[in-house]
Parts: structure tokens; sequence; C-alpha cells
């Protein structure tokens, strides 16, 4: 389950620097408070609930589906 957890951070990260947002910029997106960001992406918060995730998934601009259907999860277990 680390590793899924890891990829979704690391997955997060590549998008945020992609789209050029900052933790609070993602923050104010999602309607999320920057320490819950800040936790989720700096592996202070190991298990964050899926309900934070998707979120951070919508305010990246993307889907569930998008987000995953990357190369990151295909040999995840």
């Amino acid at each position: 389950m680390e590793l899924f957890s890891n990829a979704i951070r690391d997955h997060i990260k590549e998008l945020m620097q992609q789209q050029n947002l900052s933790i609070s910029e993602l923050a104010r997106r999602s309607g999320l408070t920057q320490s819950t960001v800040d936790s989720v992406l700096h592996i202070r918060d190991k298990n964050p609930r899926i309900d934070t995730i998707h979120k951070l998934i919508k305010a990246l601009n993307l889907s569930v589906p998008e987000f995953f259907n990357h190369a990151r999860f295909k040999d995840l277990e």
C-alpha cells in the first residue's frame, strides 16, 4: 500500500510542477487547508483519506480515471 501512496504523491507533485502550482494554490483550488495538502505531499499523513485525494485530483483539473491512467500506476500491486 505504501508504494501506491507514494505513487499518488509523486504524481500529484509532478502535475503541480507541470501546472506551475504551489501548495497554497492547490489548497485553494481543492478547498483543503494548506497544512493538509502539505501533510499529504510531504508524507506526514501516511494514509490520506480518499476524499482528500479526490479533491486534489479535481483541483488538478483531472478526473479520477485520467489521474490513474499513467504509467506510474501500471505495475503497482
